[in-house]
Parts: C-alpha cells; sequence; structure tokens
C-alpha cells in the first residue's frame, strides 16, 4: 500500500495517469491502451478476452461487462492493488446492424447491458476510486458514434443504445462536477477497423460524404483528442460530445 501511495504521489506529480480503459482485446480500445502505455501513463485494461497481438504492457482483466459481479470484483481488485485511477475511457461496445423488425429481443438487451448498463456501473464505481486520486483533474471520456445523429437505417437499437451514454454525460457533468470530476464524450465517425470492413464500401462512402472531412477516420486522428480531453488543459471542458470529422 505504501508503494502504490508513493506511485499515485508520482504520477500526479509529473501528470501521467492511471487510467482504466475497457474493451482493450482489439481495435481501438486495443490501440488506445497501447498509445497511452507508450505516453508513460499506467494503464489497466479489461475485456471478455486477452487481448491480440504483441503483450499487453498494462494489468489486464478478463471480464464480461455486463455481468454486474464480475464487473465489481474487478473494482474492488483494482481498489486493493492500486487504491485510485485517474481516468475512465468507456470503449467496450457491442452493435448489431440490422433492420429493427428482425433484431431479437435478446440482440437489443445485449447491446443496451454492454453500451449503455456497464458504462454506468463502471462510472459508478470509477468515481469511489477518483475520490482517492492524487491526479487533480480526473475525467471520464465515453466513446460514442455518428449514428446517433444520423439517423442510420438498421442502427436504431445501436445508436438508441449510445443517445443514452451521450445524455448520461451531459447530466453527469454536473452532477459530478462539485467532485471535480469532468465527463465528456468523442463520437467517432467511421474508423478503419474490423467492424467496419464488414461493412458495404458503398455505404462507409456514403457516411463519409456527410463529413466535413471527407475521409475515413484513422486510429491516429482520435488519440489527440482523447488526450486533451483527459489532459489538464481540458479542466474546463465538461459535459460535451466531440464529433470528429465535422458533422453535416
Amino acid at each position: 500500500m505504501r508503494r502504490a501511495s508513493a506511485l499515485r504521489s508520482l504520477l500526479a506529480v509529473s501528470h501521467l495517469m492511471r487510467i482504466l480503459i475497457t474493451g482493450v482485446s482489439r481495435g481501438i480500445g486495443r490501440k488506445l491502451a497501447q498509445h497511452a502505455i507508450d505516453s508513460g501513463h499506467e494503464v489497466l485494461g479489461c475485456s471478455r478476452t486477452v487481448p491480440e497481438g504483441r503483450p499487453f504492457g498494462g494489468r489486464h482483466f478478463k471480464v464480461d461487462l455486463a455481468d454486474t459481479v464480475g464487473l465489481s470484483g474487478m473494482f474492488r481488485q483494482i481498489r486493493k492493488e492500486y487504491g485510485s485511477i485517474d481516468a475512465l475511457i468507456n470503449n467496450a461496445a457491442v452493435a448489431r446492424m440490422a433492420p429493427f423488425l428482425l433484431l431479437r429481443d435478446e440482440e437489443i438487451r445485449r447491446m443496451f447491458e454492454l453500451n449503455v448498463f456497464s458504462a454506468f456501473n463502471c462510472i459508478r464505481e470509477a468515481v469511489k476510486l477518483f475520490r482517492r486520486s492524487c491526479y487533480p483533474y480526473p475525467s471520464i471520456v465515453n466513446l460514442t458514434t455518428v449514428a446517433t445523429i444520423y439517423s442510420l437505417e438498421g442502427q436504431m437499437a445501436y445508436a438508441a443504445s449510445k443517445a443514452a451514454l451521450e445524455q448520461a454525460t451531459r447530466t453527469l457533468a454536473h452532477e459530478l462536477a462539485p467532485l471535480n470530476i469532468r465527463v465528456n464524450a468523442l463520437g467517432l465517425p467511421p474508423v478503419r477497423t474490423a467492424l467496419t470492413r464488414s461493412v458495404p464500401a458503398e455505404k462507409i462512402e456514403a457516411l463519409v460524404a456527410r463529413q466535413a472531412i471527407p475521409r475515413v477516420c484513422e486510429f491516429s486522428d482520435l488519440v489527440g483528442p482523447i488526450d486533451f480531453l483527459l489532459s489538464e488543459g481540458a479542466r474546463m471542458v465538461t459535459g460535451e460530445t466531440m464529433f470528429l470529422g465535422g458533422v453535416k
């Protein structure tokens, strides 16, 4: 515990953070975790499966966030081992693209369980650990999507789940401000991932054409905004959903 306390003090002085990132097994979450590690931050990551690619350089927790018992157990272990965290990135999500009339109840429930309820539970537990942080500007970044404003056919349930997270971002910004905790969201356009590779090219092109910056988003486009939202430079920014690409 003495070592954990000393490390918390060092991280606060150096403005490096202990960041919890959900959904780090692959894709954006895996790359975000590696970016944070390469930037000198201490990363705690969680996912249902072991991260792909080169060995994960942070502490990994294998857990299904839709399982509230497993989620609570992970946060108890984090508190026991580390005492606190300084930032949370809610990245874990699931999407099922299909017309509403073809969606099964269990598919819709799964999207809301992971995209909404597990994110809410992570925020609740993270706030408890923020209270023990020495970092002066603890914050939460929720990843969302342009589907919430584009009303895309076949994405009703997925977009509704992410819209709930955006509303939570706005409300929690007010509720958590007295605790000096900021809450923001980053809205992503199509990004080159395994998920978008399964989407027909003409659909991706149609979405990109609606952006002010008409190109597919790369991972390198994400890191600057996320680094900013987590940083001291964004200490007056809360309750915002920042959409990349310039949505029309």
